[in-house]
């Protein structure tokens, strides 16, 4: 019987070629005061940030039972409703009260 010896490994030859430091140019420096940065930055755009979910719980809360029904997106829908009839309503009295005006358009003429 004759000993056959294997590699522990297979041998596989690279197929990038390194670059001497020399030749590299770094386009921006890293923030060495905050290395995570730019992964913080990136999860700040893609995730709701503490405010809004504060505003959807505040929601939530002050429809009280009713909001156990409903999902957030009907929640934030309904508060963006009642946002837009406040403003409608609000600048609707100051056009009566400021003879056809906002109040932004009064304060901006003085």
């Amino acid at each position: 019987m004759e000993i056959l010896t294997l590699p522990l490994y297979p041998t596989i030859e690279p197929k990038y070629k390194t670059i001497p430091a020399s030749q590299v140019t770094p386009s921006k420096k890293p923030d060495l005061s905050n290395p995570l940065a730019s992964l913080e930055s990136t999860l700040n755009s893609i995730l709701p940030t503490q405010t809004e979910e504060t505003n959807a719980l505040k929601t939530r809360k002050q429809l009280g039972e009713t909001a156990k029904a409903l999902s957030d997106e009907q929640i934030e829908c309904i508060a963006a409703e009642f946002q837009f009839l406040a403003n409608t309503w609000l600048d609707e009295y100051e056009r009566d009260v400021f003879d056809g005006k906002t109040l932004k358009e009064v304060l901006h003429e003085g």
